[in-house]
């Protein structure tokens, strides 16, 4: 594949999904489409304005981003990767400025929630969420705002040109965040042999009706590596289930497709891929 590839991110240059997306497009031209919402982010690639996108599927502090598992069941975009992403969180400000000048700090929830530890040795401090961790960096640099702080990785300093007053700030070091990298049709690494699956699916309300489900992955040596309940809309109390599963044998994976079929409702492969390893601690 040539040429420059358009990628979508939510958020701006030298936030973490443009930082995952640099790592699994590694050596490759990139226009980045910068979105401020998942569901933006879904609607460009549905509507062309990107080859690629990253969507952040879940934290190793935080857990699953539950709202992009309802966009990927809606979207019915094809999941062809994935990255694991070390999430490194900074507290930065305009130069000059020093920690007891600071009175608001600004980033996304989700890093506000990764560095409450950090945030409890400053009471003073009134936070403010936004809609991403390098957006608020991009902000205070372009405004000149005094007294504003930013929680974002440390490239975002270095981006817009704020000055780090303490780094490493994240209250838990193995903070890893799992994105997936999603296409409106096939892979990218066309080279690479799948050896993961994201599936969805629904079972009846009977007793033994999951386990039954599991029990076929474990006769054909399948690995689950994630299980997520998710609400089913418009049916209060219901709930889908998304299951990452891995194996040595693609036809043994197959015939646990073929048997989870005849026990399942609704059963959709929303892509296979190529895993990458895990974080080891």
């Amino acid at each position: 594949m040539t040429g420059k590839l358009r990628i979508g991110i939510q958020g701006v240059k030298a936030s973490f999904h443009y930082m995952a997306a640099l790592k699994y497009f590694a050596g490759r031209d990139l226009e980045f489409v910068e979105c401020r919402t998942f569901r933006r982010l879904c609607d460009a690639l549905a509507n062309d304005e990107t080859d690629y996108n990253l969507m952040a599927i879940e934290n190793s502090i935080a857990g699953s981003i539950l709202p992009n598992y309802l966009l990927l069941e809606r979207f019915g975009h094809t999941v062809i990767g994935e990255v694991f992403l070390r999430i490194e969180l900074a507290f930065m400000a305009l130069p000059g400025q020093k920690i007891e000048d600071i009175h608001t700090v600004r980033s996304h929830p989700m890093a506000l929630h990764q560095t409450q530890e950090f945030l409890a040795r400053y009471p003073r401090l009134t936070a403010f969420e936004s809609a991403d961790t390098a957006e608020s960096a991009k902000e205070i640099s372009e405004k000149k705002i005094p007294g504003h702080a930013a929680i974002a990785g440390p490239l975002a300093a270095e981006v817009y040109g704020l000055e780090v007053l303490e780094r490493g700030i994240e209250s838990e070091k193995q903070n890893y965040t799992r994105f997936l990298v999603v296409s409106p049709g096939g892979p990218y690494h066309t080279e690479l042999v799948p050896d993961k699956a994201s599936l969805r699916f629904e079972i009846s309300h009977r007793p033994g009706s999951l386990l039954s489900v599991l029990s076929s992955f474990v006769s054909h040596g399948i690995n689950m590596t994630k299980l997520q309940s998710v609400p089913i809309l418009g049916r209060p109390y219901e709930y889908s289930f998304h299951a990452d599963v891995e194996w040595s044998d693609p036809a043994e994976y197959e015939l646990a497709l073929r048997e989870l079929r005849l026990k399942t409702i609704n059963l959709i492969e929303l892509g296979k891929y190529k895993s990458q390893p895990r974080p080891v601690v």
